[in-house]
């Protein structure tokens, strides 16, 4: 299976996915900042980066920007908002 490396700052969603994504037999390392996950990229050259665009340190853009200037590898990109409202 695929080497994820996932870069999610909200601990829940984290461990939530690392645990899925586990569990169908993935390998997956994962960082809770836009640096360190910028690093684990370079390092680990994953197969695949699932990245927060909302991290508290960097925005997802412009770590998304960082990231192409050093590797090709497919990112999908994803965030979540905590609204009160209901959705229409």
């Amino acid at each position: 299976m695929a080497d994820i490396l996932l870069i999610e700052d909200d601990g829940a969603i984290r461990t939530a996915l690392s645990r899925g994504l586990r569990d169908l037999g993935h390998a997956v390392s994962s960082s809770p900042t836009a640096f360190e996950g910028l690093r684990l990229a370079v390092e680990d050259r994953p197969d695949l980066v699932v990245l927060d665009l909302g991290l508290p340190d960097l925005d997802g853009v412009e770590l998304l920007r960082m990231l192409r200037a050093v590797s090709r590898v497919p990112v999908c990109a994803c965030w979540s908002r905590r609204r009160r409202t209901a959705c229409p």
